[in-house]
């Protein structure tokens, strides 16, 4: 019987971290609808390769960017293959999507031809960043998805120098 509550509890202490930073299920949900299509642009990005862009010393500090780089874990990164009124419709979805899974509205701007929402998870650090932007009179809609830890000092930094 201990043996069995020892396994229990180790596989917990390792299942968690994983929930932790896991990706957003709307995200991958749309992701996932478009996958298969022939002009489906999409970028994903992780472990090894970002630690290989870190040493490209990009000029970065400026903004503050630096700590925000070293905080990432994964990009995600996709261009709907559809526009218009369909990829409207898309995108509210998603909307709803991340409200249900405890996403904030951090920033909404838009303009006469394009907008840009900003979503994230948690409170005092942020366990994921969200990017919704469309552009171009709704002819291009991408979605951008960080997976990491990011500190809310940090973010607003970065979003006054920008």
């Amino acid at each position: 019987m201990n043996r069995l509550a020892i396994i229990a509890v180790l596989t917990l202490f390792i299942s968690v971290p994983g929930a932790v930073h896991a990706q957003s299920k709307s995200v991958d949900q749309l992701y996932k609808q478009y996958k298969g299509q022939e002009n489906f642009f999409h970028l994903d990005l992780a472990g090894n390769i970002l630690d290989f862009a870190k040493g490209w010393n990009l000029e970065i500090e400026e903004a503050n960017l630096d700590a925000i780089t070293e905080s990432i874990e994964r990009v995600k990164f996709f261009k709907l293959p559809v526009s218009g009124s369909r990829a409207l419709a898309d995108f509210r979805k998603l909307s709803k999507g991340l409200d249900r899974e405890r996403y904030e509205l951090m920033m909404d701007a838009t303009d006469k031809d394009s907008g840009l929402s900003i979503y994230s998870k948690g409170k005092d650090a942020v366990d994921g960043l969200v990017l919704m932007i469309r552009s171009d009179n709704d002819k291009e809609f991408m979605v951008i998805e960080l997976e990491g830890r990011f500190d809310q000092k940090t973010l607003a930094k970065v979003g006054k120098a920008i």
